[in-house]
Protein backbone atom coordinates (compact mmCIF):
# COMPACT_ATOMS: atom_id res chain seq x y z
CA UNK A 1 0.00 0.00 0.00
CA UNK A 2 1.25 3.47 -0.98
CA UNK A 3 0.26 6.65 0.80
CA UNK A 4 1.30 10.15 -0.35
CA UNK A 5 3.65 11.90 2.01
CA UNK A 6 3.55 15.53 3.08
CA UNK A 7 6.49 16.26 0.74
CA UNK A 8 4.51 15.03 -2.26
CA UNK A 9 1.54 17.20 -1.31
CA UNK A 10 3.71 20.30 -0.90
CA UNK A 11 5.44 19.66 -4.24
CA UNK A 12 2.06 19.20 -5.88
CA UNK A 13 0.95 22.55 -4.48
CA UNK A 14 4.20 24.23 -5.53
CA UNK A 15 4.60 22.69 -9.01
CA UNK A 16 1.57 20.83 -10.32
CA UNK A 17 -1.10 23.28 -9.23
CA UNK A 18 0.60 26.43 -10.71
CA UNK A 19 1.44 24.57 -13.93
CA UNK A 20 -2.16 23.47 -14.35
CA UNK A 21 -3.40 27.00 -13.65
CA UNK A 22 -0.98 28.58 -16.12
CA UNK A 23 -1.94 26.05 -18.81
CA UNK A 24 -5.59 26.96 -18.32
CA UNK A 25 -5.18 30.74 -18.43
CA UNK A 26 -2.37 30.94 -21.02
CA UNK A 27 -2.95 28.48 -23.89
CA UNK A 28 0.36 29.45 -25.45
CA UNK A 29 2.18 27.91 -22.49
CA UNK A 30 0.09 24.73 -22.50
CA UNK A 31 2.83 22.48 -23.94
CA UNK A 32 5.58 23.52 -21.47
CA UNK A 33 3.15 23.19 -18.58
CA UNK A 34 2.07 19.76 -19.80
CA UNK A 35 5.71 18.67 -19.97
CA UNK A 36 6.25 19.90 -16.40
CA UNK A 37 3.18 17.99 -15.20
CA UNK A 38 4.28 14.84 -17.06
CA UNK A 39 7.78 15.06 -15.61
CA UNK A 40 6.38 15.57 -12.12
CA UNK A 41 4.02 12.59 -12.50
CA UNK A 42 6.79 10.41 -13.95
CA UNK A 43 9.07 11.32 -11.06
CA UNK A 44 6.37 10.46 -8.53
CA UNK A 45 5.60 7.14 -10.24
CA UNK A 46 9.26 6.19 -10.48
CA UNK A 47 9.85 7.10 -6.85
CA UNK A 48 6.84 5.01 -5.83
CA UNK A 49 8.06 2.01 -7.82
CA UNK A 50 11.49 2.20 -6.21
CA UNK A 51 9.86 2.49 -2.80
CA UNK A 52 7.76 -0.63 -3.42
CA UNK A 53 10.88 -2.47 -4.50
CA UNK A 54 12.62 -1.33 -1.34
CA UNK A 55 9.75 -2.55 0.83
CA UNK A 56 9.70 -5.94 -0.91
CA UNK A 57 13.27 -6.49 0.25
CA UNK A 58 12.23 -6.53 3.92
CA UNK A 59 11.11 -9.72 5.71
CA UNK A 60 10.22 -10.38 9.35
CA UNK A 61 10.38 -13.46 11.55
CA UNK A 62 9.29 -14.17 15.11
CA UNK A 63 9.29 -17.22 17.42
CA UNK A 64 6.37 -19.57 16.95
CA UNK A 65 5.66 -19.76 20.69
CA UNK A 66 6.33 -17.30 23.49
CA UNK A 67 5.64 -18.31 27.10
CA UNK A 68 4.68 -15.31 29.22
CA UNK A 69 3.36 -14.69 32.72
CA UNK A 70 0.25 -12.63 33.33
CA UNK A 71 0.90 -9.01 34.40
CA UNK A 72 4.67 -9.44 33.99
CA UNK A 73 6.25 -7.17 31.30
CA UNK A 74 7.98 -9.03 28.50
CA UNK A 75 9.33 -8.42 25.01
CA UNK A 76 8.41 -10.02 21.73
CA UNK A 77 11.60 -10.47 19.67
CA UNK A 78 11.05 -9.75 15.97
CA UNK A 79 13.86 -10.34 13.48
CA UNK A 80 13.91 -7.88 10.57
CA UNK A 81 15.86 -8.99 7.49
CA UNK A 82 16.89 -6.18 5.14
CA UNK A 83 17.81 -7.60 1.73
CA UNK A 84 17.88 -4.21 0.03
CA UNK A 85 21.56 -3.58 0.73
CA UNK A 86 21.14 -0.14 2.31
CA UNK A 87 20.09 1.05 5.72
CA UNK A 88 16.34 1.67 5.82
CA UNK A 89 14.26 3.86 8.05
CA UNK A 90 11.20 1.95 9.18
CA UNK A 91 8.13 2.64 11.28
CA UNK A 92 6.91 -0.57 12.88
CA UNK A 93 3.66 -1.50 14.58
CA UNK A 94 2.43 -4.87 15.85
CA UNK A 95 -1.35 -5.35 16.20
CA UNK A 96 -1.63 -7.20 19.51
CA UNK A 97 -4.62 -9.40 20.35
CA UNK A 98 -7.05 -8.66 23.12
CA UNK A 99 -5.48 -9.58 26.42
CA UNK A 100 -2.01 -8.23 25.56
CA UNK A 101 -1.16 -4.53 25.63
CA UNK A 102 1.90 -2.49 24.73
CA UNK A 103 3.15 0.91 25.81
CA UNK A 104 4.43 1.74 22.31
CA UNK A 105 1.87 1.78 19.49
CA UNK A 106 4.50 2.71 16.87
CA UNK A 107 8.30 2.61 16.94
CA UNK A 108 10.78 4.11 14.48
CA UNK A 109 13.93 2.11 13.80
CA UNK A 110 16.85 1.99 11.39
CA UNK A 111 17.31 -1.44 9.84
CA UNK A 112 20.89 -2.07 8.66
CA UNK A 113 21.58 -4.49 5.81
CA UNK A 114 21.15 -8.05 6.96
CA UNK A 115 19.32 -9.16 10.10
CA UNK A 116 18.43 -6.91 13.01
CA UNK A 117 16.26 -7.42 16.06
CA UNK A 118 13.29 -5.46 17.31
CA UNK A 119 12.20 -6.09 20.91
CA UNK A 120 8.55 -5.14 21.13
CA UNK A 121 7.42 -4.45 24.73
CA UNK A 122 4.27 -6.26 25.84
CA UNK A 123 2.28 -6.68 29.04
CA UNK A 124 -0.02 -9.75 29.05
CA UNK A 125 -3.14 -9.15 31.14
CA UNK A 126 -5.18 -12.30 30.43
CA UNK A 127 -4.41 -16.01 30.51
CA UNK A 128 -4.59 -18.19 27.43
CA UNK A 129 -3.29 -18.29 23.87
CA UNK A 130 -3.03 -14.98 22.05
CA UNK A 131 -1.97 -15.27 18.37
CA UNK A 132 -0.03 -12.46 16.68
CA UNK A 133 -0.50 -12.64 12.93
CA UNK A 134 1.31 -9.69 11.35
CA UNK A 135 3.85 -6.90 11.66
CA UNK A 136 3.01 -3.61 9.98
CA UNK A 137 5.95 -1.70 8.48
CA UNK A 138 6.19 1.67 6.79
CA UNK A 139 9.22 2.95 4.88
CA UNK A 140 9.65 6.14 2.82
CA UNK A 141 10.44 6.03 -0.87
CA UNK A 142 13.94 7.13 -1.99
CA UNK A 143 12.80 10.74 -2.59
CA UNK A 144 10.38 10.71 0.30
CA UNK A 145 7.32 11.27 -1.88
CA UNK A 146 5.50 8.14 -0.74
CA UNK A 147 5.09 6.14 2.43
CA UNK A 148 5.19 2.46 1.50
CA UNK A 149 3.19 0.35 3.92
CA UNK A 150 3.16 -3.43 4.15
CA UNK A 151 1.59 -5.96 6.50
CA UNK A 152 4.07 -8.83 6.77
CA UNK A 153 2.62 -12.09 8.14
CA UNK A 154 4.06 -13.91 11.14
CA UNK A 155 2.78 -16.90 13.10
CA UNK A 156 3.46 -16.27 16.78
CA UNK A 157 1.46 -17.55 19.72
CA UNK A 158 1.74 -15.69 23.02
CA UNK A 159 0.94 -18.26 25.70
CA UNK A 160 0.17 -16.51 28.98
CA UNK A 161 0.33 -18.47 32.23
CA UNK A 162 -1.10 -17.56 35.65
CA UNK A 163 1.01 -15.27 37.78
CA UNK A 164 2.50 -17.02 40.82
CA UNK A 165 4.92 -14.21 41.68
CA UNK A 166 3.61 -13.29 45.11
CA UNK A 167 4.69 -13.53 48.72
CA UNK A 168 2.75 -16.71 49.41
CA UNK A 169 4.48 -18.62 46.59
CA UNK A 170 7.87 -17.12 47.38
CA UNK A 171 7.58 -18.56 50.90
CA UNK A 172 7.68 -22.06 49.41
CA UNK A 173 11.32 -21.59 48.49
CA UNK A 174 12.44 -20.55 51.96
CA UNK A 175 14.51 -23.06 53.91
CA UNK A 176 11.96 -23.34 56.67
CA UNK A 177 9.53 -26.06 57.63
CA UNK A 178 5.96 -26.28 56.38
CA UNK A 179 6.41 -23.88 53.48
CA UNK A 180 6.94 -20.78 55.58
CA UNK A 181 4.10 -21.56 57.98
CA UNK A 182 4.57 -21.93 61.73
CA UNK A 183 5.93 -25.41 62.46
CA UNK A 184 3.57 -27.58 64.46
CA UNK A 185 3.93 -30.99 66.03
CA UNK A 186 2.23 -33.77 64.12
CA UNK A 187 -0.46 -35.61 66.01
CA UNK A 188 -0.30 -39.41 66.21
CA UNK A 189 2.42 -41.80 65.23
CA UNK A 190 1.63 -42.26 61.57
CA UNK A 191 0.00 -45.06 59.67
CA UNK A 192 2.66 -46.17 57.20
CA UNK A 193 4.84 -49.16 58.17
CA UNK A 194 8.53 -48.30 58.39
CA UNK A 195 10.52 -51.01 60.17
CA UNK A 196 10.68 -53.63 62.96
CA UNK A 197 12.62 -53.46 66.23
CA UNK A 198 12.96 -55.27 69.57
CA UNK A 199 10.21 -54.82 72.10
CA UNK A 200 11.05 -52.35 74.84
CA UNK A 201 9.31 -51.85 78.13
CA UNK A 202 6.42 -49.45 77.73
CA UNK A 203 5.67 -50.26 74.07
CA UNK A 204 2.02 -50.66 73.16
CA UNK A 205 0.91 -54.26 72.87
CA UNK A 206 -1.09 -53.32 69.75
CA UNK A 207 2.18 -52.62 67.90
CA UNK A 208 3.56 -56.13 68.42
CA UNK A 209 4.03 -58.04 65.19
CA UNK A 210 3.03 -61.53 66.33
CA UNK A 211 4.11 -63.29 63.15
CA UNK A 212 7.61 -61.79 63.29
CA UNK A 213 7.72 -62.56 67.03
CA UNK A 214 6.90 -66.22 66.32
CA UNK A 215 9.58 -66.48 63.64
CA UNK A 216 12.36 -64.83 65.67
CA UNK A 217 11.50 -66.17 69.11
CA UNK A 218 11.51 -62.77 70.87
CA UNK A 219 9.00 -59.88 70.93
CA UNK A 220 9.11 -57.56 67.92
CA UNK A 221 7.13 -54.35 67.45
CA UNK A 222 6.25 -52.38 64.36
CA UNK A 223 7.50 -48.85 63.73
CA UNK A 224 5.30 -46.42 61.83
CA UNK A 225 6.01 -43.19 60.04
CA UNK A 226 3.93 -40.36 58.71
CA UNK A 227 2.45 -41.33 55.37
CA UNK A 228 4.09 -39.85 52.29
CA UNK A 229 3.11 -39.78 48.65
CA UNK A 230 -0.54 -39.20 49.42
CA UNK A 231 -2.83 -37.96 46.68
CA UNK A 232 -4.17 -34.40 46.65
CA UNK A 233 -6.63 -33.19 44.01
CA UNK A 234 -7.81 -29.67 43.24
CA UNK A 235 -11.23 -29.56 41.59
CA UNK A 236 -12.01 -26.28 39.84
CA UNK A 237 -15.50 -25.06 39.05
CA UNK A 238 -15.39 -23.22 35.69
CA UNK A 239 -19.15 -22.70 35.32
CA UNK A 240 -21.11 -19.46 35.52
CA UNK A 241 -20.59 -19.43 39.29
CA UNK A 242 -16.88 -18.71 38.73
CA UNK A 243 -17.32 -16.06 36.02
CA UNK A 244 -17.65 -13.19 38.50
CA UNK A 245 -15.09 -10.79 39.91
CA UNK A 246 -12.08 -12.81 38.78
CA UNK A 247 -13.07 -15.79 40.91
CA UNK A 248 -11.70 -18.33 38.44
CA UNK A 249 -8.34 -16.53 38.37
CA UNK A 250 -7.99 -16.90 42.13
CA UNK A 251 -9.01 -20.57 41.89
CA UNK A 252 -6.35 -21.34 39.29
CA UNK A 253 -3.65 -19.51 41.23
CA UNK A 254 -4.58 -21.32 44.44
CA UNK A 255 -4.61 -24.71 42.69
CA UNK A 256 -1.12 -24.25 41.25
CA UNK A 257 0.12 -22.97 44.58
CA UNK A 258 -1.33 -26.06 46.28
CA UNK A 259 0.51 -28.20 43.72
CA UNK A 260 3.83 -26.65 44.73
CA UNK A 261 3.07 -27.14 48.42
CA UNK A 262 2.10 -30.78 47.87
CA UNK A 263 5.28 -31.37 45.90
CA UNK A 264 7.36 -29.96 48.75
CA UNK A 265 5.50 -32.18 51.23
CA UNK A 266 6.23 -35.25 49.14
CA UNK A 267 2.63 -35.84 48.04
CA UNK A 268 1.23 -36.43 44.58
CA UNK A 269 -0.98 -33.77 43.05
CA UNK A 270 -3.77 -34.00 40.48
CA UNK A 271 -6.51 -31.74 39.27
CA UNK A 272 -9.90 -31.68 37.59
CA UNK A 273 -12.03 -28.94 36.07
CA UNK A 274 -15.74 -29.08 35.39
CA UNK A 275 -18.74 -27.02 34.32
CA UNK A 276 -21.77 -28.89 33.01
CA UNK A 277 -19.35 -31.73 32.18
CA UNK A 278 -15.88 -32.81 33.24
CA UNK A 279 -13.51 -30.65 31.19
CA UNK A 280 -10.12 -31.70 32.54
CA UNK A 281 -8.85 -34.58 34.61
CA UNK A 282 -5.21 -35.17 35.42
CA UNK A 283 -4.21 -38.09 37.60
CA UNK A 284 -2.06 -37.32 40.63
CA UNK A 285 1.70 -37.58 40.19
CA UNK A 286 4.79 -35.88 41.56
CA UNK A 287 7.76 -33.94 40.28
CA UNK A 288 8.39 -30.60 38.65
CA UNK A 289 7.54 -32.00 35.22
CA UNK A 290 4.08 -32.93 36.45
CA UNK A 291 3.62 -29.40 37.83
CA UNK A 292 4.37 -28.02 34.37
CA UNK A 293 1.81 -30.43 32.95
CA UNK A 294 -0.76 -29.17 35.46
CA UNK A 295 -0.01 -25.61 34.44
CA UNK A 296 -0.36 -26.49 30.77
CA UNK A 297 -3.69 -28.17 31.51
CA UNK A 298 -5.45 -25.22 33.13
CA UNK A 299 -3.65 -22.14 31.79
CA UNK A 300 -6.35 -21.66 29.15
CA UNK A 301 -9.33 -22.57 31.35
CA UNK A 302 -12.27 -20.23 30.77
CA UNK A 303 -15.52 -19.81 32.67
CA UNK A 304 -18.57 -20.95 30.73
CA UNK A 305 -22.09 -19.52 31.06
CA UNK A 306 -23.62 -22.82 32.12
CA UNK A 307 -24.74 -24.30 35.41
CA UNK A 308 -22.37 -26.81 37.04
CA UNK A 309 -23.19 -30.50 37.07
CA UNK A 310 -21.93 -31.68 40.46
CA UNK A 311 -23.21 -35.21 39.95
CA UNK A 312 -21.10 -35.55 36.80
CA UNK A 313 -17.83 -34.53 38.48
CA UNK A 314 -18.59 -36.64 41.56
CA UNK A 315 -19.13 -39.70 39.37
CA UNK A 316 -15.92 -39.00 37.43
CA UNK A 317 -13.88 -38.77 40.62
CA UNK A 318 -15.50 -41.87 42.08
CA UNK A 319 -14.64 -43.92 38.98
CA UNK A 320 -11.06 -42.67 38.56
CA UNK A 321 -9.79 -42.42 42.14
CA UNK A 322 -8.97 -45.81 43.61
CA UNK A 323 -7.04 -44.63 46.67
CA UNK A 324 -8.28 -42.41 49.46
CA UNK A 325 -7.36 -38.84 48.51
CA UNK A 326 -7.73 -35.26 49.68
CA UNK A 327 -10.21 -33.48 47.39
CA UNK A 328 -10.05 -29.68 47.54
CA UNK A 329 -13.05 -28.13 45.78
CA UNK A 330 -13.03 -24.55 44.51
CA UNK A 331 -16.61 -23.58 43.78
CA UNK A 332 -19.45 -21.20 44.71
CA UNK A 333 -22.54 -22.31 46.60
CA UNK A 334 -24.51 -19.07 46.81
CA UNK A 335 -27.16 -20.49 44.48
CA UNK A 336 -29.64 -22.29 46.82
CA UNK A 337 -30.66 -24.97 44.33
CA UNK A 338 -27.11 -25.82 43.34
CA UNK A 339 -25.98 -25.76 46.97
CA UNK A 340 -28.71 -28.25 47.88
CA UNK A 341 -27.66 -30.51 45.02
CA UNK A 342 -24.04 -30.33 46.14
CA UNK A 343 -24.93 -31.18 49.74
CA UNK A 344 -27.00 -34.17 48.67
CA UNK A 345 -24.53 -35.65 46.19
CA UNK A 346 -21.29 -35.09 48.11
CA UNK A 347 -21.99 -38.14 50.27
CA UNK A 348 -20.88 -40.23 47.30
CA UNK A 349 -17.31 -38.95 47.78
CA UNK A 350 -17.24 -38.17 51.50
CA UNK A 351 -17.59 -41.84 52.46
CA UNK A 352 -14.32 -42.68 50.75
CA UNK A 353 -12.29 -39.48 50.47
CA UNK A 354 -11.50 -36.43 52.57
CA UNK A 355 -13.29 -33.43 51.05
CA UNK A 356 -12.57 -29.73 51.62
CA UNK A 357 -14.76 -27.11 49.97
CA UNK A 358 -13.57 -23.53 49.44
CA UNK A 359 -16.15 -20.87 48.57
CA UNK A 360 -15.05 -17.34 47.66
CA UNK A 361 -16.36 -14.66 49.96
CA UNK A 362 -17.87 -12.28 47.42
CA UNK A 363 -19.48 -8.93 48.11
CA UNK A 364 -22.89 -10.63 48.23
CA UNK A 365 -21.69 -12.76 51.17
CA UNK A 366 -20.55 -9.88 53.35
CA UNK A 367 -22.18 -9.76 56.80
CA UNK A 368 -24.42 -6.83 57.58
CA UNK A 369 -22.48 -5.40 60.51
CA UNK A 370 -19.00 -5.47 58.97
CA UNK A 371 -17.40 -2.20 57.95
CA UNK A 372 -19.14 1.16 57.75
CA UNK A 373 -22.91 1.32 58.32
CA UNK A 374 -25.09 1.55 55.18
CA UNK A 375 -25.66 5.11 54.04
CA UNK A 376 -28.79 4.60 51.92
CA UNK A 377 -31.89 2.47 52.08
CA UNK A 378 -30.79 0.47 49.04
CA UNK A 379 -27.46 -0.26 50.71
CA UNK A 380 -29.31 -1.43 53.81
CA UNK A 381 -31.44 -3.84 51.76
CA UNK A 382 -28.32 -5.14 50.00
CA UNK A 383 -26.70 -5.70 53.38
CA UNK A 384 -29.75 -7.60 54.62
CA UNK A 385 -29.70 -9.77 51.49
CA UNK A 386 -26.01 -10.49 52.06
CA UNK A 387 -26.64 -11.42 55.68
CA UNK A 388 -29.47 -13.79 54.70
CA UNK A 389 -27.22 -15.40 52.10
CA UNK A 390 -24.47 -15.77 54.67
CA UNK A 391 -26.91 -17.40 57.11
CA UNK A 392 -27.92 -19.86 54.40
CA UNK A 393 -24.24 -20.57 53.75
CA UNK A 394 -23.82 -21.29 57.45
CA UNK A 395 -26.64 -23.83 57.27
CA UNK A 396 -24.96 -25.50 54.31
CA UNK A 397 -21.68 -25.52 56.22
CA UNK A 398 -23.31 -27.35 59.14
CA UNK A 399 -25.04 -29.82 56.82
CA UNK A 400 -21.75 -30.64 55.12
CA UNK A 401 -19.96 -30.91 58.44
CA UNK A 402 -22.36 -33.65 59.49
CA UNK A 403 -21.22 -35.58 56.41
CA UNK A 404 -17.52 -35.12 57.17
CA UNK A 405 -17.02 -32.29 54.65
CA UNK A 406 -15.42 -29.03 55.74
CA UNK A 407 -16.59 -25.85 54.01
CA UNK A 408 -14.59 -22.62 54.35
CA UNK A 409 -15.19 -19.09 53.09
CA UNK A 410 -11.93 -17.81 51.61
CA UNK A 411 -10.80 -14.31 50.81
CA UNK A 412 -9.64 -13.96 47.16
CA UNK A 413 -6.64 -11.92 48.32
CA UNK A 414 -5.56 -14.59 50.83
CA UNK A 415 -6.88 -17.75 49.20
CA UNK A 416 -3.41 -19.27 48.68
CA UNK A 417 -2.44 -18.89 52.31
CA UNK A 418 -5.80 -20.16 53.56
CA UNK A 419 -5.82 -23.24 51.32
CA UNK A 420 -2.22 -24.01 52.28
CA UNK A 421 -3.15 -23.83 55.98
CA UNK A 422 -6.03 -26.26 55.41
CA UNK A 423 -3.75 -28.72 53.65
CA UNK A 424 -1.00 -28.50 56.27
CA UNK A 425 -3.55 -28.95 59.05
CA UNK A 426 -4.73 -32.16 57.39
CA UNK A 427 -1.13 -33.33 57.20
CA UNK A 428 -0.48 -32.42 60.83
CA UNK A 429 -3.54 -34.22 62.14
CA UNK A 430 -3.01 -37.16 59.74
CA UNK A 431 -6.70 -37.16 58.89
CA UNK A 432 -6.06 -38.43 55.40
Amino acid sequence: MMAPSARLLWLAIAIALPAAAIAGFLPALFLPCALVLAAFAGLAVADGALGVRRAEGVAVHAPELMRLTMDVPATLPVTIENHFGQELRLRAAIPLPEGVVSEKPVEEIWAPPGASRLDWPTIPCARGDHPVEQVQLETPSPLGLWAIRAALPIQTNLRVYPNLCDRATAALFLRTADSGARPRTRLGKGREFENLRHYNAGDNYEDIDWKATARRGFPVVKLYQVEHAQEVYAILDSSRLSAREGILESYIGAALHLALVAQKQGDRFGLAAFSNYTQKFLRARGGLGHFRLCRETIYNLKAERVSPDFREIFTTLQLNLRRRALLVFFTSLDDPLLAETFAQEISLLARRHLVLVNVTETRELQPLFRGDPPETLDALYQGLAGQMLRNRMRQIQLALQNKGVKLALVNPARIKTQVTSQYLEVKRRQVL
